[in-house]
């Protein structure tokens, strides 16, 4: 388990993280959602002849296309939030230094390797145990290779490839292929499908995290719920949909149906 030293900079690095991409996404809907950006987008709407065929290029459209992004954009930032904070856990749980944990494999990162040869005898037992628990798996051949999401909606084929070859390099370096999904709402099965034919084994939904909480003593959820991080979390997300709801792009879309 994570001592209480570790634990402390684990929450402190959630905030830092925190703080960041809810900035971003501050940034986001005061750029995108301003008069400026809301014009420009309509201009761009206007100037297609299938949305204005399909009488798409108006005020209401605008909006709809800036809340789907919008979204993609939470999604994105929570994943990259939850990404980061279990390679900081696996070096404190382990020992091991960062670059261990998140090595570059044929000049892709991955998000937590653990090779069983960096480890003491007693580690690498229970990392066993946990991936017999969890995975049913009994050979675990040389350590685990461990891509963290917490949404998965991979939308083009690039990141696709990435999750391929990372399985290729994976396999051939002797390290199981594990993919966690925390999210049980996002993923899409096709994709899935076809990273599973790779290689990857996935565990979705309460499944990852109970596999994260196990094998890295990582409880997100407890964290979210200590009183600085939560009250920190619901002002800056009421603030983010304060300012989306007040926006030029909002009052304007909406002010047919006022």
């Amino acid at each position: 388990m994570i001592n209480p030293d570790h634990q402390a900079q684990l929450e402190e690095a959630f905030l830092v993280a925190l703080r960041h991409h809810l900035s971003g996404l501050r940034s986001k809907v005061e750029d995108d959602f301003s008069e400026e950006g809301f014009k420009h987008e309509l201009t761009n709407l206007e100037s297609d002849a299938v949305y204005s065929q399909f009488a798409l290029a108006s005020p209401e459209y605008v909006l709809i296309r800036l809340m789907g992004r919008m979204s993609i954009s939470i999604g994105r930032r929570l994943g990259e939030i939850y990404d980061k904070i279990p390679r900081l856990v696996a070096v404190a749980r382990f020992g091991l230094a960062a670059e261990q944990v998140a090595p570059k494999i044929n000049g892709l990162e991955l998000d937590i390797g653990l090779d069983f040869s960096s480890l003491s005898e007693d580690d690498t037992d229970f990392i066993k145990e946990v991936v017999r628990k969890h995975l049913e798996l009994t050979n675990c051949q040389e350590g685990l290779g461990i891509e963290i999401r917490y949404n998965f909606n991979p939308n083009d084929s690039a990141r696709l490839r990435k999750d391929v070859s990372m399985a290729e390099y994976l396999g051939a370096i002797n390290l199981v292929p594990i993919y966690l999904i925390f999210s049980s709402i996002s993923p899409r099965q096709e994709a899935i499908g076809r990273l599973k034919r790779a290689g990857w084994t996935f565990l979705i939904g309460s499944q990852a995290i109970a596999f994260a909480q196990e094998l890295l003593g990582l409880d997100l959820a407890r964290i979210l719920e200590k009183p600085k991080i939560k009250a920190e979390v619901e002002q800056q997300i009421q603030t983010i949909m304060r300012e989306i709801f007040s926006s030029y792009a909002f009052l304007r879309a909406s002010a047919n149906y006022r």
